[in-house]
Parts: structure tokens; C-alpha cells; sequence
């Protein structure tokens, strides 16, 4: 995996802890699609230009195009600036200037389905520029269709098992994380796992007590299995067995308090 790619799927990481920790505040009776940060994403690297200093600049505008039914959901001007301010903070983070004023906005298309999202680049006038093949559902380069390694799972503080059905679980004492550890050492979002080509990756989202993988502090590792994971001195076991493992477990071994939501 090169260093830009490392350094956008930092970014969206970061973006998916907030599109989700945003929906129960912005939209309390629906929620935007999780398929956001992952487009979003892959529109900046597509679009990215690298300066003559080296420095890389995201697009200078960028459109979601969303269902009709759903364009006031995504239109909801609070939120879309806090999209545009998470994004230039954890760019700055990682040396991509995205542009300092608004710079997304929101299409309908009425062939879309509810649920589904794209993004598409603007030119200088502020008109997306897409054609009818990259509007279709299923665009072969997203990566949200590829399958769940078989019999994964966290092995949280030796007592909590907790198989990984989704390809993507965040970490942390606030109640909305996939894995709620009630541990005043965690923060509230304090890690991600994500699959990334066939591979778990571990994130670390600026926790205060940092981010471990076999003893060494990380801000985004690839997982083997087997791996021991630290979060702020709390112990997580990452392993792959074989398939069967449908809900969480108590394991027999005390420890801290933890809970699967």
C-alpha cells in the first residue's frame, strides 16, 4: 500500500467515525448513507493534483448526487459544513489541502436508489461532470462489495469475544461505537478497523492513550491474526478461525467491562 493511499484511508476513517457520530445529532429519524466516506474519498484521489513544492490539493469542488427522495437529508447545510471541516482538518494532518471555503455540494438523480450515493467532481462553473456509465449503481471500482474474511474476530481484555461482521468496527467508550469499552483509559472514539483490500486495518483516531499493535504504537497497522492490539494498555486479540462464530461471547477470564452494540 503506498504512503498516499495510507494517508486517504487515514482520512476516511477519520470522516466515517463523524458521518456516523453525526447522524443521531443532524438526523435523528434517518441517517445518511455510510457509503460517503468511502466515495468521498475515492473522488479526492481520483481528482488530487500534486503542486511543483510537492504539495497535493484535493478538488476544488465536488458534488454528492443522491436520490431525490433524499437530496434535503444531504442538503442539510450544518452538516455538510462539518463534512467540509473534518476533511480539511485531517487533511492538513496529512499534507492534502482541500479548498479553505465551501466546496460540496448536493445533486438529485432520480435514477439513483434510496441508499445509494456517488461523487462526482465539478468544473470552474460548479456542473458535476459525470456520464451515464458512472452514474449506475454498482460502479466497479467501489470496494464495498468485497467479501468478510471468514471467522474473524477481537478477543477484548480476555473475556469478551466479539466476531467481526462488518467491514467496518469502531472502537470506544461512546455508547454509539460497534465496540463499547467502558474503560475510563479509552477514549470516546479511540480506534477503527476497517477492510481494506481483503485486510483488516487498524486506526488509530487521536486517541489520548495511543494505539498498539504487538507492543508498538501505531496510527494505522494491517492485522494478522494473532496480533495483540493495545488500546491505551487495554488488551485486544485479533484472530481469524474458521466460519461459525454468530454473536458475541462471554470467554471465562475476568476483566474490564465491554459490551458489542
Amino acid at each position: 500500500m503506498s504512503i498516499l493511499e495510507d494517508k486517504l484511508l487515514l482520512i476516511e476513517s477519520r470522516l466515517q467515525v463523524f458521518v456516523e457520530g453525526a447522524a443521531d445529532r443532524l438526523f435523528p429519524n434517518t441517517r445518511p448513507s455510510l457509503l460517503l466516506a468511502r466515495r468521498l474519498m475515492t473522488a479526492v484521489r481520483d481528482g488530487l493534483r500534486i503542486q511543483s513544492d510537492g504539495e497535493l490539493l484535493a478538488p476544488d469542488r465536488l458534488a454528492l448526487l443522491v436520490c431525490p427522495a433524499e437530496f434535503d437529508l444531504f442538503s442539510n447545510a450544518a452538516w455538510l459544513a462539518e463534512v467540509e471541516t473534518t476533511l480539511r482538518a485531517t487533511g492538513r494532518e496529512q499534507g492534502i489541502l482541500f479548498p479553505s471555503g465551501s466546496f460540496l455540494q448536493v445533486e438529485a438523480r432520480p435514477h439513483l436508489a434510496p441508499g445509494n450515493l456517488l461523487v462526482a467532481p465539478c468544473d470552474e462553473r460548479g456542473v458535476s461532470q459525470t456520464t451515464d456509465v458512472a452514474m449506475l449503481d454498482g460502479d466497479d471500482r467501489q470496494e464495498e462489495l468485497v467479501s468478510l474474511p471468514l471467522g474473524a474476530f477481537l478477543i477484548v481484555d480476555g473475556r469478551r469475544l466479539f466476531p467481526i461482521d462488518r467491514p467496518v468496527i469502531n472502537l470506544g467508550r461512546r455508547p454509539d461505537n460497534h465496540v463499547v469499552i467502558d474503560d475510563t483509559r479509552i477514549s470516546r472514539t479511540h480506534a477503527q478497523l476497517r477492510l481494506t483490500r481483503g485486510q483488516f486495518v487498524l486506526f488509530d483516531l487521536e486517541s489520548s492513550g495511543g494505539t498498539y499493535v504487538n507492543g508498538v504504537r501505531v496510527v494505522q497497522q494491517v492485522l494478522h491474526p494473532g496480533d495483540v492490539i493495545s488500546l491505551a494498555g487495554l488488551p485486544i486479540v485479533f484472530g481469524q478461525d474458521s466460519p461459525g462464530l454468530v454473536e458475541t461471547q462471554e470467554m471465562p477470564v475476568g476483566g474490564g467491562s465491554t459490551r458489542s452494540s
